[in-house]
This record gives C-alpha cells, sequence and structure tokens, in this order.
C-alpha cells in the first residue's frame, strides 16, 4: 500500500511556446495579432498574462475565439517560415502528455455592461434613385454613383484642402500623417485624387499600398514583402532582419535616382498597437538627410483612438510623430457640395429644393449626443446622398414639387 504525498502533475507547454522561445520571437509579436473580441476591451490586443497562461497552463481565454487564435497563429508563422508540420503541431503538448487542443467550438464570452439607453437617431438608408424621380426632375444619370471621374469633381472645403495638401508633403517629402474621418466622409476620395495628380503631374513618386484585406493582422513583415514587391523583382528574404536590410537597400537606391515613396494604408483603425509602433521603424529609414518612405493611415475615428496617448502610452513614440487630420462635417458647406453634384448631370439645386430644405437636412443629421450637451453632425457626403435619393423618392410618392424641409422632417 503506498503513503505519502499526493502525486502531482505538471502541466505542459504548448509546442507553441517552444517553438517561438527557439526562433527567439518575442511573445508581443504573435500577442499583437490576437484580438479581444467581447468586453470593454474588444479590438484591443489580448492582455500579456492572457497570453502566457495560454500558452504556459494551456488555459483558453474567454473573451477570444479559439479559432481566431488558431488561425492567426497559423498565419503568423507561415510569415516567419515555420514548416507545416510546425504548424500542424504548434497547438500539441511537448512531452508525452496529449491535449484535447483549442476548444474550437466555444465562442467567446461578452463581459456583462450596463445597457446603454436606446438612441432613436437614425440615419437614412442606402436606396435607388427611382425612374419616376429621374424622369421628373430631369436628372439623365445618377448624380452620386460613379460621380468623381476627375479633379473637377472632387468636392473641396478648406479644411479639405489642407488635408489634401498635408497627404502630398507626406508622399513628397516623407512625412507621416493620419487621416481620420467618418465612413462616407471623403477619406477614399482623398486618397484617389492624390493618385491621381501624382500620375497627372508625373511626380516621381512611388505609393506602396499593402494589400492584406484584414488589416487586423497587418505586420511589418507584410508592409516589408509591400515595398520590396513595388519597387523591385527581388524575392523577400526569409527572416525579419533580412526583410527589414532589403527594404533600406532598395529604397536608398530608388531614392538615389530621385524618387520619392510613400506608403498608404487604409483601413488603418483595424492596426495592431504592435504594427503601428513598427511604423515608426520605417519612417525613420533615412538616406543621409532624406527621409525614404512617407507614411499616410486612412481610416475611421477608432483610428484616432489607437493615436490617442492617454489610452496607448506605449504607442507613444510613433503617436507623437504623427500627424492627425480629421475630416469634418459638410455643415455650412452642404449648399456648395451639392451644387457640384448636380452640376456634373445638368441639374441646378433650385430644381430639387425648396429654399427651407437645406437648413432642414442640417437639423435631420444633427443629433445631440445622450447626456451631454454635445451636438454631433453626422453631415458626411455619402449620409447626405443617401437622404437625398430618398427625398426625391418620396417627392413622387408623397406627391411634392420639391424637396422641402416638411418633405425632409418626414424621412
Amino acid at each position: 500500500m503506498r503513503t505519502g504525498r499526493p502525486v502531482t502533475t505538471k502541466i505542459q507547454p504548448y509546442r507553441l511556446h517552444t517553438l517561438l522561445r527557439q526562433e527567439r520571437i518575442p511573445l508581443a509579436e504573435l500577442r499583437a495579432l490576437l484580438p479581444v473580441e467581447a468586453g470593454s476591451n474588444r479590438g484591443q490586443p489580448m492582455a500579456a498574462n492572457v497570453f502566457s497562461q495560454l500558452l504556459v497552463q494551456r488555459r483558453w481565454p474567454k473573451s477570444t475565439a479559439a479559432q481566431t487564435i488558431v488561425d492567426r497563429t497559423a498565419e503568423f508563422l507561415r510569415e516567419r517560415g515555420f514548416s507545416k508540420a510546425d504548424i500542424a503541431s504548434a497547438w500539441k503538448v511537448d512531452g508525452d502528455q496529449v491535449d484535447a487542443g483549442p476548444p474550437l467550438d466555444r465562442e467567446p464570452q461578452a463581459v456583462r455592461t450596463p445597457a446603454a439607453p436606446q438612441d432613436t437617431f437614425q440615419l437614412p438608408e442606402a436606396e435607388m434613385l427611382s425612374q419616376t424621380a429621374r424622369e421628373r426632375f430631369g436628372i439623365a444619370r445618377h448624380p452620386f454613383v460613379d460621380d468623381v471621374q476627375g479633379p473637377q469633381d472632387v468636392y473641396l472645403s478648406k479644411d479639405q484642402i489642407y488635408i489634401r495638401e498635408s497627404m502630398y508633403y507626406a508622399a513628397k517629402h516623407g512625412g507621416f500623417v493620419a487621416v481620420i474621418g467618418e465612413s462616407g466622409s471623403g477619406k477614399s476620395t482623398l486618397r484617389r485624387d492624390l493618385l491621381e495628380r501624382i500620375k497627372r503631374d508625373e511626380e516621381p513618386i512611388i505609393a506602396i499600398n499593402p494589400q492584406t484585406i484584414d488589416k487586423r493582422v497587418l505586420t511589418a513583415a507584410h508592409i516589408c514583402d509591400a515595398i520590396i514587391a513595388d519597387l523591385s523583382t527581388e524575392a523577400p528574404r526569409l527572416s525579419l532582419e533580412a526583410k527589414a536590410r532589403q527594404v533600406q537597400r532598395i529604397l536608398a537606391s530608388s531614392a538615389r535616382t530621385g524618387v520619392s515613396h510613400v506608403l498608404i494604408i487604409e483601413e488603418a483603425h483595424d492596426l495592431s498597437v504592435a504594427t503601428l509602433k513598427y511604423l515608426k521603424r520605417f519612417w525613420e529609414l533615412e538616406d543621409g538627410f532624406k527621409k525614404l518612405l512617407g507614411i499616410i493611415l486612412i481610416g475611421q475615428p477608432e483610428l484616432g483612438d489607437r493615436l490617442d496617448e492617454r489610452r496607448n502610452y506605449d504607442a507613444r513614440e510613433v503617436i507623437r510623430r504623427c500627424e492627425v487630420a480629421r475630416l469634418k462635417p459638410l455643415n455650412g458647406n452642404l449648399e456648395e457640395y451639392l451644387a457640384l453634384k448636380l452640376k456634373r448631370v445638368g441639374v441646378r439645386p433650385e430644381d430639387l429644393f425648396e429654399k427651407d430644405a437645406f437648413d432642414a437636412i442640417r437639423a435631420r443629421l444633427t443629433r445631440r449626443r445622450h447626456g451631454t450637451n454635445e451636438v454631433e453632425s453626422q453631415l458626411y457626403p455619402l449620409v447626405v446622398q443617401n437622404l437625398v435619393v430618398r427625398c426625391l423618392n418620396q417627392c413622387i410618392e408623397l406627391g411634392f414639387p420639391k424637396i422641402s424641409a416638411k418633405l425632409v422632417e418626414r424621412v
């Protein structure tokens, strides 16, 4: 009969932990790609202690789906040149123990938060401009579809002119700027305008656009690969160190021929904090006194949160170097904006709008934030377009001769 202390079994870590240590890859590089998917920290990288418990103690977090962790880890390992066998065994256990593996059938559990007060403010949904409305108002083609065919079709307020020039300076002289705006505020139009301007003026500027669709998984390695692919015919090196040296050499060689380079990243609000910090390293690449790479980030207001030092103090080294430009609502420029868009299709604003309609549109797309005295305007181009189209269709259905304040209030 055996006596004495009970036998305790030491928990063995996942093999992934060993793989990362053997290749001297910091755990933070992978952790930065694993987002919290539920709770108040949603969208932020997984906490260091949570990630450590996952690898060493095999304790899977409740706030991130296991499938997300497995998929992003596999992509990370592939980019670092690990073999298929290593990737397949990453979530197995070192030693003789057998583990059931990740709980792939479990969904992330949200942290309970107090229910927010119901917001009755609703933006107009997109709908087609009816054929009847086109015939009634003499609109030969849709004023808001394929509405930018050249620089003459780009509406630029004073604020937008400033942002446009900031983007051009970053491209030509190695600046670092983040363009932030709501969905439909005109960010992509300014990007297209910049690229068209470079082409039209025959500027010696090469724009580099990483094609990774999900910007949440965009890494320094991805950016290196994009630079190498756009500027040379060379194959990217395998290690990040070798890629960085290759990028430095290629950029410097290109710059010595008089060429400038700009890295443009759209949907930048999805970038991890770790990738944002790497951008500083790219921006600091120099050949003598000449900057080798300008950077333009384009994203929704969440990018502003990413670039807020109070929220991401660890990223202050990049935040303090990045100029932030915010696209504002049309507000006082509403009439000018609509006049430009309607002119393209041969229609005058007075043909469609009563004089009181414009102030009604401003009021319809403005709200007071709940519990505060702060007024928030949603008078962005896409929202205005949706509202105008809806009003034109309603003119036909309700028998209004033009868009009036009374009609706007009913839509």
